[in-house]
Parts: C-alpha cells; sequence; structure tokens
C-alpha cells in the first residue's frame, strides 16, 4: 500500500500541464492552401508537414510588432543529404497591391547543423534561424525545395517544451510516427527513459526493503 502511494505521488509530481509551447500537423491537399496560424509565435510553436509537389505556405497574421523567430528541421540520417528546404517571408500589401519580401532563407548542405532532441528521441537535420522583427499586417511564409518533396518540422518562437509531462510524450509519439519511426522509439525519449529508469529504481528499493523486513520477522 504504501509503495502505491509512492508510485501515485511520483505521477502527480510528473503530470502537471501546461500550454505554452503547441505542436500540431499541416495537413493539405491543394496548391496555395493557406494554412493560418494561430496563438503567440513568440511562446513556442511546431508545424509537421509534407510538401506534395508544391509549396506549403503559411500565415501570420501580426496586429503589433513581433519577433519573429523561424527554424526548419528534417529528419537526420547519416547516409544521406538533408533536403534543401527554403523559406520565404513575404507581406501582404495594403489595398490589394501585391506583396512584397520581407527576408528569406536558403541553406545550402554544408549549413545545415546536427541536433539532438531528447525529449523527441530523435536528431534532427537543423537549419539556422530566420530572425526578423515584423510590424503589424498579413504575412505569408512559403516553405519549399526544388521538387517540392519531403518532410519537415517548421518551429517557431522558443522551442523550450513546457507543455507538461504527458503531453510532452504526446508530442514525442506524434513527431516519431510522422517521421515513419515504430512504436517502440518512444523509449529513446528521455521523459520515457528517465521515469522508467526511476520507476526501476523504486520497486528495486521496495522489494529490498520488503525483503529485509520479511527476513527480521522471520528472525
Amino acid at each position: 500500500m504504501k509503495f502505491t502511494l509512492v508510485l501515485l505521488a511520483f505521477i502527480l509530481i510528473i503530470a502537471p500541464e501546461v500550454s505554452a509551447y503547441s505542436l500540431s500537423i499541416t495537413d493539405i491537399d491543394q496548391p496555395y492552401e493557406i494554412v493560418t496560424i494561430e496563438g503567440s509565435l513568440e511562446e513556442g510553436e511546431s508545424f509537421l508537414g509534407e510538401l506534395n509537389s508544391f509549396p506549403v505556405m503559411y500565415e501570420v497574421i501580426a496586429e503589433e510588432n513581433i519577433d519573429l523567430d523561424v527554424q526548419i528541421r528534417q529528419r537526420y540520417n547519416n547516409s544521406d543529404e538533408p533536403y534543401g528546404f527554403s523559406l520565404i517571408l513575404i507581406r501582404q500589401n495594403e489595398r490589394d497591391s501585391g506583396v512584397t519580401e520581407v527576408s528569406r532563407l536558403r541553406p545550402k548542405p554544408d549549413d545545415w547543423t546536427v541536433a539532438k532532441d531528447s525529449a523527441a528521441g530523435m536528431t534532427f537535420w537543423e537549419s539556422d534561424l530566420l530572425s526578423q522583427t515584423i510590424e503589424p499586417g498579413v504575412y505569408r511564409i512559403e516553405i519549399s525545395t526544388s521538387d517540392n518533396t519531403g518532410q519537415y518540422m517548421l518551429t517557431f518562437g522558443n522551442q523550450e517544451r513546457n507543455s507538461g509531462y504527458f503531453q510532452t510524450i504526446r508530442d514525442a509519439h506524434t513527431t516519431q510516427k510522422f517521421f515513419d519511426y515504430s512504436f517502440f522509439r518512444i523509449l529513446t525519449s528521455s521523459y520515457v527513459y528517465y521515469t522508467l529508469g526511476i520507476l526501476l529504481l523504486l520497486v528495486a528499493i521496495y522489494r529490498t526493503w520488503k525483503y529485509r523486513n520479511s527476513i527480521v520477522h522471520a528472525g
């Protein structure tokens, strides 16, 4: 009974949820379909997506000045070079007078860095940041490659996860599944293997205590 209470207390400690970081999958089926981004980009958002013969366009509506930090991630494979993803940030001009390019990110193969994400249990190719302070207005971010193929993770703002223990595990599973990893890959997430390690330690301590207690009573 005491051991059950200890486990319950441990779960209650790690379980609290907060809602700063968010992850979603971009699902579009036709060219030039706009994906509107809602929420605070500075707090941290990520979008999983795949190019299917056409670019993907995200829309940001800024009601005040925003420090926009955008980055591309893709699955790392040490036997392949990274896909040549690029980003273009454009602003919708007022009175329907077209658009204006604000900034562009087009990493060369050597510009991608290898980054291990322990919470996600994955290693990524990671681009530099596209950092831009944008004024109030309507902006669009286009992600593409030369042949418009490839899976990506588009990240905005602060990527330090504080969305709660269980939500972080769900996000890790979603990300791994999207990038075609098996279900058991979740065991490589630090949020899983550290917890399993602690639980195994608690079980070992409990069994040792129970064994010694039985010896004392037997004596």
